[in-house]
C-alpha cells in the first residue's frame, strides 16, 4: 500500500509540475489555476514530501565531489613483547624489533577504500603470525575493534588511478595465503642483511607463504606496478616496506598529484574542519557524519601525511611531524572503519 501511495505520489507531482509550466504559458484552456500537493489528502502529501525528499537526495548525491581513489599501508609500531608470549612468539618480536632499520615496525597491513554503498566490502587486509586460516579480511574477527583501537597505528597513503579496485581485486586473489612456518623463523630473516640477498630465490606467486609485509609487498607490487617497488617482496620487513613507502620522493609525487593547483583558503578550512571532526570529536559526532564528508576527511588526513613528509625549500621533513601527521591518519581511517561504517552499517 505505502508502494502504491508513492507512485501515485510520484505521478501526481509530475503532474503538478507539468500543469505549472501549462499555466505559466497561458495553454490547457483557460486560467485555471494549476494544482498543489496541498489540495491532497494529508496521506497523499506525506507520500510526495518523501519522494520530493528522495529526489533531493539523489541529487545532492550526485552532486557531491567525487573522493579520490586511495589505499593505505597501516604501520603497527614495535612495544613492549607481551607477558604472555609463547617462546617462539617473543623470539619473532624481538628479531623484528632489533633486527629491522629505525624506526622499529612489529606489523604492517593494508586499507582499502569501498565502494559506495557496498556494504560488505571489508577495508582491512593482512595475515598474522599463527593465523589458521591464513590471509584474510580482518575487520570480521572477534577482536578487531580492539585491535585497531591502538594509538600505535600509523599510516602511509598510495595513491593511483582506480587503485582502490586494482588493490581489491589482488587482496581477493590472496585470501588463504598461508604464513611461513617456524621451521625457517616464518621467513623474517631472508628480510635482513645478510640473508635478504637471497629472498629474490623464494616462491613470490599467489598463495606461497608469506609474512605481512612480503604479502603486502607482493600484492602493491602486482596491483600497483607504478609504486615500483625495486626489491622483491620477500626482501622487505615491516619497517623496510614502510620506509620504502615513506620516502620524500614518493610525497611529493604523490602530493603534485592530488594537490595540482593552489586551492583556497575556504576550501582547505572545510576540510580541517572534517579531518578535525573524525579525529578528534566525539564517537557520535563521527557516526553522524555522512560518506561524503567522512571520506572527504580521510582525503584531507592524506594530503596532511603527504605534506609533512615533503622536503620544503631542500630542506629534509620534520620527523615529528611527519609522524603525527602519519598517526592522525590512522586514526582516521581506524574511525571512518570501525563507526562511521560499522555503527551505519554502510
Amino acid at each position: 500500500m505505502a508502494h502504491d501511495f508513492k507512485t501515485k505520489a510520484q505521478r501526481y507531482e509530475e503532474m503538478v509540475v507539468r500543469k505549472a509550466e501549462e499555466a505559466e504559458l497561458g495553454v490547457g484552456g483557460g486560467p485555471t489555476p494549476a494544482p498543489t500537493a496541498n489540495d491532497l489528502p494529508v496521506q497523499w502529501q506525506q507520500a510526495i514530501a518523501e519522494v520530493r525528499g528522495a529526489s533531493s537526495a539523489a541529487a545532492e548525491e550526485k552532486a557531491a565531489p567525487a573522493v579520490p581513489d586511495m589505499v593505505a599501508l597501516m604501520v603497527l609500531k614495535a612495544d613492549a613483547t607481551s607477558k604472555d608470549a609463547s617462546w617462539g612468539e617473543a623470539l619473532i618480536d624481538r628479531t623484528v624489533q632489533f633486527g629491522q632499520p629505525y624506526p622499529a615496525v612489529t606489523h604492517v597491513e593494508l586499507w582499502i577504500g569501498e565502494r559506495p554503498g557496498e556494504r560488505t566490502e571489508d577495508n582491512h587486509f593482512s595475515t598474522y603470525l599463527g593465523a589458521k586460516k591464513g590471509a584474510l579480511w580482518t575487520s570480521g574477527l572477534s577482536d578487531s575493534k580492539k585491535f585497531y583501537s591502538s594509538a600505535a597505528w600509523s599510516a602511509i597513503p598510495i595513491f593511483a588511478p582506480n587503485v582502490e579496485r586494482r588493490v581489491r581485486a589482488e587482496c581477493k586473489l590472496h585470501c588463504g595465503t598461508p604464513y611461513p612456518p617456524a621451521a625457517v623463523l616464518w621467513q623474517y630473516p631472508m628480510s635482513i642483511w645478510p640473508l635478504r640477498a637471497f629472498s629474490g630465490f623464494l616462491d613470490d606467486r599467489i598463495n606461497a607463504p608469506a609474512h605481512c609485509a612480503a604479502l603486502s609487498a607482493r600484492i602493491l607490487r602486482s596491483a600497483v606496478p607504478e609504486v615500483s617497488l625495486m626489491q622483491p617482496s620477500h626482501w622487505y620487513g615491516p619497517s623496510s616496506l614502510y620506509l620504502e613507502l615513506s620516502t620524500p620522493e614518493r610525497m611529493e609525487r604523490a602530493l603534485a598529484m592530488q594537490r595540482p593547483v593552489v586551492r583556497s583558503q575556504v576550501e582547505e578550512e572545510h576540510d580541517e574542519r572534517l579531518a578535525d571532526v573524525l579525529t578528534l570529536h566525539s564517537d557520535d559526532e563521527v557516526v553522524a557524519m555522512s560518506t561524503s564528508d567522512a571520506r572527504q576527511a580521510v582525503h584531507a588526513l592524506a594530503i596532511q601525511v603527504l605534506r609533512a613528509g615533503s622536503r620544503t625549500n631542500g630542506a629534509d621533513p620534520d620527523q615529528g611531524a611527519k609522524r603525527a601527521a602519519e598517526e592522525r591518519f590512522a586514526r582516521g581511517l581506524t574511525r571512518y572503519t570501525w563507526l562511521n561504517r560499522k555503527e551505519n552499517q554502510r
